[in-house]
């Protein structure tokens, strides 16, 4: 049996039964983050949040006031925000989810005759080179499942998402991703929020609402989206625009099949607008567009929360059980995503609440 911990943004393993360094290498390079989020760097993770973690936002209201021999906290002031801190707070609340797996090692020994061991037949007598390819594929199909999560996840699935998808479109909530609020479904009740604790922090500002049918309208929505961008943000380094492929692909021939082109039609354009990078990502849904600050820093507008069901057993692999040539991999994780300050995130999506 062995076992796993997370140190920094690696896994480390925590060997029971002689493992093979040679394996221990190749696993040393997975990171809990493999997937296009992260690995684009818009996203700060938070780890080990058992229960709940608060993300607080604080902001200062007008200081100025008229020269007054004794001031008072009221004077000057036309506003509940005049002369005062305010402090909102959004939260991450991690919510359970497991990855899980059973294997026979004797289905694969006819692939990799090379290896096959003698005597008994048990996953730890494998080639550590197969061991490190079985943990890959489970691992990368575990990040896969993340990096669309991040995006289109609703806690409770899609018929208590309420949330309209354009005809033919990804759902949000759909299938396994029920576990968590994603960005898109936190973005969607920001907007169309009333109470005070999902418009913490303020509002995403929706710059439009249409399909985004070819190029030129990609690149009008972006324009519109430039000028409703907040001016304090606009020269923030980490701010940038995320979009799925599809939405790329259709600026990208748009630009390319102008009089005046931008670049050859055999190279790809220029991942930018006003400046900004634009950054195609997997898992973003259809016919939107997200502009904020986005980092792996503390000041990132995106950030998600993790933890393990018990840290020292993140990544499990055993026999199923004494009698039985069976193996399983099992990983219990929590998770949760969340936006830090919507009201410096500007959004172009088709998707919109149902009525």
């Amino acid at each position: 049996e062995i076992s796993a911990c997370l140190v920094g943004s690696e896994m480390c393993i925590r060997d029971r039964n002689g493992y093979a360094g040679e394996v221990l290498e190749d696993l040393l390079t997975y990171t809990a983050q493999g997937n296009d989020t992260y690995k684009e760097g818009l996203i700060h993770i938070k780890s080990g949040i058992q229960h709940k973690y608060t993300l607080p936002a604080i902001k200062l209201g007008d200081i100025i006031q008229d020269n007054v021999p004794t001031p008072t906290s009221t004077q000057g002031g036309s506003s509940d925000e005049f002369n005062k801190y305010t402090l909102t707070e959004r939260y991450l609340e991690p919510a359970d989810f497991m990855v899980y797996l059973e294997f026979n090692p004797r289905d694969y020994e006819k692939y990799w005759k090379f290896a096959q061991p003698e005597g008994n037949l048990v996953f730890r007598e494998l080639d550590p080179k197969i061991q490190a390819t079985m943990l890959r594929l489970l691992m990368d199909k575990k990040n896969e499942y993340i990096g669309n999560a991040i995006w289109t996840s609703a806690k409770g699935g899609n018929a208590s998402a309420k949330v309209t998808e354009p005809s033919g479109c990804t759902k949000i909530g759909d299938g396994k991703e029920k576990y968590f609020d994603g960005v898109i479904k936190r973005i969607i009740d920001n907007v169309n929020a009333q109470d005070t604790e999902t418009k913490a922090g303020g509002q995403c500002i929706l710059a439009g609402n249409t399909e985004l049918t070819d190029g030129a309208a990609v690149e009008k929505a972006m324009y519109a989206m430039w000028k409703k961008c907040p001016k304090q943000i606009r020269k923030n380094s980490n701010l940038v625009y995320v979009m799925g492929w599809d939405a790329w692909d259709a600026y990208d021939q748009y630009l390319s099949d102008k009089q005046v082109k931008y670049s050859e039609n055999t190279e790809v354009n220029k991942y930018r607008f006003k400046g900004k990078r634009i950054i195609p990502i997997v898992g973003v849904p259809e016919h939107t567009i997200v502009l904020g600050n986005f980092s792996t820093g503390m000041d990132s507008n995106l950030w998600v929360g993790v933890d393990y069901a018990n840290d020292t057993e993140v990544l499990k692999i055993d026999r199923l059980q004494a009698n039985s040539e069976l193996y399983f991999f099992q990983m219990r994780m929590k998770m949760d995503v969340n936006i830090v300050r919507p009201g410096e995130i500007v959004v172009h999506t088709a998707y919109k609440k149902t009525e």
